[in-house]
């Protein structure tokens, strides 16, 4: 699989919509697991599920939800598969 980067990584601690984009490359760099979450704001939470320890994902989501999970870094990609 082929990424397109099309923005600077962040670090999600706080709740970000990750440059609004819809697809988003998640990477765990620490030694647990950790569980990310989607919400529609601040206080609405629509999904959350856990990257393993040292690993990475790729979600796809809709533009305007918000990823937080401590410690877990995010770019706004695209793909070619």
């Amino acid at each position: 699989m082929i990424y397109k980067f099309s923005n600077t990584e962040l670090s999600i601690n706080s709740a970000s919509s990750v440059y609004d984009n819809p697809i988003v490359r998640l990477v765990n760099p620490s030694t647990a697991e950790i569980v990310v979450t989607l919400s529609v704001n601040s206080t609405v939470n629509v999904a959350s599920f856990t990257i393993l320890a040292n690993s990475e994902m790729v979600v796809e989501k809709t533009n305007t939800y918000r990823v937080q999970a401590n410690g877990v870094l995010a770019s706004p990609v695209a793909y070619r598969g």
